[in-house]
């Protein structure tokens, strides 16, 4: 008769079942947009509490390994590729957290968790929210970036292109980068058509504000915390990828200008304390509309919709005083990092379900999209300044997200070590 290997996880097969379970759990997590670390801890913990003696997690952005040992020297290895990321899914997140806290708190026999793993995976999320939050983001955001009410109903305009090849034509490229370029051009010819038939508008903003729903802002901003935190690996891997995702995007839109050329406009000049309060409610509204977008529950969505008011007000302040885009950005994230692990403490998820969506109003896709048009006019003094401030935006949300996620972990040590 086959030797037991834990309390719960009594043969071979129910090891195999297991290990196999844990690479779900870790693959959906990253599909979600949970972070590597997180996916490592996460099963590295679930692995112990069943029982093994020793459990090797190894992941990065295209897989994972997982090594689970059992008593009596019986070990197993399991691997899985992982070629799709979907779109950030909060609730998933949440869903998954939750098995997890629960199993760990209290493991379930192998069936019993296949089982609840396989319901979480077949959870799906409400499609037509998705793209109103799409349409509502690009609209606040518009404003936010200096357009006014008729471009934000222009940019909703662009967004249904947008949405519809999402929906029809997306499933046929096999390389996101090629439907990114696809994408944006056939967005931006929309919009500089547009503007041949409606003078006035401020088509600068109004592609901005529709590039912010394709810009991998955040999958940019997560490989610059990866690098701060010593995974080099996935780092340079998201890292090299979302570059490569957001110049195809800027080279996108480069294409849209000059198969189309027209007058662009300056920006709405916003002074006083009537334009700061546009700004934050834009960006607060924006921030609603990627909570649709990132699948968040309704009853965390006023966390970080306040989160990204009160940020951006930081931000705001600091370069009214002086500050520069590094040290601004800078603050602001570690404001909304600080806030977010309050709140998730508070409401037991993720801290990534809160952070993300308040970090969306910093992503410079302004300096991304500036990049691309001062390439077109040949205005290198320019691009050399919208680049380096893309590039410092970028660092400096990277490092203050990493630094209030490095205050959480001192504090926890002190407390844990003091046994408070």
């Amino acid at each position: 008769m086959e030797a037991q290997l834990t309390s719960l996880i009594k043969t071979k097969e129910e090891a195999d079942i297991f290990v196999r379970q844990l690479l779900n759990i870790g693959e959906e997590m990253y599909r979600a947009g949970g972070e590597i670390s997180r996916i490592e801890d996460t099963l590295h913990r679930l692995g112990k509490e069943y029982g093994a003696v020793h459990v090797s997690v190894y992941a990065i952005t295209s897989s994972i390994n997982v090594t689970v040992e059992f008593e009596g020297d019986y070990s197993l290895t399991q691997n899985r590729r992982i070629t799709k990321r979907e779109s950030v899914d909060c609730t998933k997140m949440e869903m998954l957290n939750q098995l997890c806290r629960e199993c760990a708190a209290c493991p379930v026999p192998v069936g019993e968790l296949r089982k609840r793993v396989a319901e979480v995976m077949s959870a799906t999320r409400k499609e037509g929210l998705f793209y109103i939050g799409e349409i509502i983001a690009v609209m606040a955001l518009t404003v936010f970036f200096g357009g006014n009410a008729l471009d934000s109903l222009v940019s909703a305009v662009g967004v249904l292109v947008i949405i519809a090849l999402q929906k029809w034509i997306r499933p046929y490229f096999s390389s996101m980068l090629f439907f990114n370029v696809t994408v944006s051009c056939a967005t931006g010819v929309l919009v500089n058509f547009l503007n041949l038939f409606i003078p006035g508008i401020h088509v600068s903003q109004i592609l901005i504000g529709d590039i912010m729903v394709l810009i991998p802002g955040i999958a940019i901003t997560n490989s610059m915390r990866y690098i701060l935190s010593g995974d080099t690996v996935s780092s340079f891997e998201k890292l090299t990828d979302s570059l490569l995702q957001a110049f195809g995007i800027a080279g996108g839109f480069m294409i849209s200008i000059l198969l189309i050329p027209g007058v662009i406009n300056d920006a709405v000049e916003r002074t006083g304390a009537t334009g700061v309060v546009i700004t934050l409610l834009a960006a607060s509204l924006g921030t609603f509309g990627f909570c649709l977008i990132f699948n968040i529950r309704a009853g965390r969505i006023a966390i970080p919709t306040f989160g990204s008011f009160i940020s951006f007000g930081l931000y705001l302040f600091l370069e009214s005083m002086g500050a520069n885009v590094f040290l601004s950005a800078f603050a602001a994230s570690m404001m909304i990092g600080v806030y977010g692990i309050i709140f998730a403490r508070i409401a037991k998820v993720p801290t990534t379900i809160l952070f993300i969506p308040a970090c969306i109003p910093l992503i410079p896709g302004g300096y991304l999209y500036y990049s691309a048009t001062a390439i077109l006019s040949q205005d290198w003094g320019a691009f050399r300044t919208n680049i380096s401030g893309l590039i410092l935006v970028a660092v400096g949300i990277s490092l203050g997200l990493a630094a209030a996620g490095e205050i959480e972990k001192i504090l926890g040590k002190i407390v844990k070590r003091k046994g408070v």
